[in-house]
């Protein structure tokens, strides 16, 4: 870290601007209150002029009107391109959505940061950067012969464990231990959900080059095919790609998620835990990771969206090529209707042979077989309602994308009878 370079980091860097404004203390605290302690990922327009509305009030109310403009202003000063703190777009809906870009969240993740803790897990860290070294001697240094040694003296620290446990010995953890490890899993679940905001982001950068392949590619259809797979397969083969999906795969995994369920739960019944946490702040982090970790999938699943498009498009104008051949075909036959030209070959089309599709090929016409009724049938006096044909496949999404949230809020999974009992 040069002098130039902080420097040049002081001016340009939208983190250490938000640190540096003269409204830091009001954006960052609003910030914090509608997206971390609200745990909203997204809001659309009304819902987040709504909370602004409502702490701005608050705020005049404590200190004699010191922000004057209206909601709208400000909310339009958080998400310009020169601030760049909201990241403001459109998705399904009419109203545009406003989510947290990763310079915002870097800001709370850093005054965050500053706030003392009740002590520093520094044993539980160091175990961590420990475990981790080891893991990584295990698996790239040490030959097989070591490996297997390395093995058997775990498996000899296990027996030995088993051993003092069966002889009745306390091993557990002390209350001390206990709120360190809490503290370490609080502290990784944090910054893990500061950093899928970065993630998506360079998910977007990705997805930004494929557009941009697309947009220049003039050639043949498959060619512009083979090129798109290839940026597929790059993000996905990324250190980034391979780091998100496999966090992803864990997840949605069926058994992996009850377990974490099982964990979640049975960490609030520990006494030390109950104390450190009435809030039970980490009692819904499953569906929050889940969230955050859609959101970023969608990103990923808009490749194949624009796969989509780009072929409907090129499609359209091939389709567009075939009608004006084949105006151009009808033009010169009118043209030679009165005088036929006596040689045998008149027109010549580049390309492949025309394959002729006659119409003497073409299947005849099949009679169906009559129905049969019975008169009883027919004479029975039922009431038939036509309205409820027409209302026979439809399904409220998002009523059912509602529900589906508000189940897998406090449960792991849900069937689809429990969605229809709910309504």
């Amino acid at each position: 870290m040069t002098f130039d370079y902080l420097k040049h980091l002081k001016n340009t860097n939208q983190t250490i601007k938000l640190l540096n404004s003269d409204n830091f203390a009001f954006m960052l605290s609003f910030f914090y209150f509608v997206f971390v302690n609200n745990r909203h990922i997204t809001l659309n327009h009304s819902e987040l002029l709504l909370y602004l509305d409502d702490y701005l009030f608050d705020i005049n109310s404590s200190y004699d009107n010191l922000f004057p403009k209206s909601p709208k202003e400000y909310l339009d000063d958080f998400a310009n391109d020169k601030n760049g703190y909201l990241r403001k777009y459109h998705g399904d809906s009419d109203e545009p959505l406003y989510e947290l870009t990763p310079h915002t969240n870097k800001a709370l993740e850093f005054v965050e940061s500053l706030q003392q803790s009740e002590f520093v897990a520094s044993r539980s860290k160091f175990n961590i950067i420990f475990e981790l070294l080891e893991d990584l001697e295990f698996e790239t240094n040490m030959d097989d012969e070591e490996r297997v040694k390395k093995l058997q003296a775990q498996k000899k620290d296990i027996d030995t464990q088993i051993d003092a446990i069966r002889a009745k010995k306390d091993l557990r953890f002390d209350a001390a231990r206990i709120k360190e490890h809490y503290m370490q899993i609080q502290e990784i679940i944090r910054k893990l959900k500061y950093d899928f905001s970065e993630m998506e982001y360079n998910f977007r950068d990705l997805n930004k080059l494929a557009m941009q392949e697309i947009t220049l590619r003039d050639d043949a259809k498959s060619g512009v095919l083979d090129s798109i797979f290839e940026i597929e397969d790059s993000i996905r083969d990324s250190d980034q790609g391979k780091s998100f999906f496999a966090f992803w795969q864990l997840l949605t995994d069926a058994k992996k998620s009850d377990k974490l369920t099982k964990l979640l739960k049975n960490l609030y019944e520990i006494d030390v835990i109950k104390k450190m946490d009435d809030d039970r702040k980490l009692g819904d982090v499953k569906y929050t990771l889940l969230k955050s970790g859609e959101k970023i999938y969608q990103v990923w699943a808009k490749l194949i969206e624009q796969l989509r498009r780009f072929i409907d498009h090129r499609v359209w104008i091939e389709n567009k090529r075939v009608i004006e051949l084949c105006k151009k075909v009808e033009k010169s036959s009118l043209e030679i209707r009165d005088t036929i030209p006596m040689k045998k070959n008149f027109f010549y089309m580049k390309g492949n042979k025309i394959k002729i599709d006659s119409i003497f090929e073409k299947s005849l016409y099949s009679i169906k077989k009559p129905q049969e009724f019975k008169k009883e049938d027919l004479l029975q006096d039922i009431e038939i309602d036509m309205d409820s044909f027409y209302n026979l496949f439809f399904v409220d999404e998002e009523r059912l994308k509602r529900n589906i949230s508000q189940m897998l809020f406090t449960q792991p999974q849900c069937t689809l009878v429990e969605l229809c009992k709910k309504g």
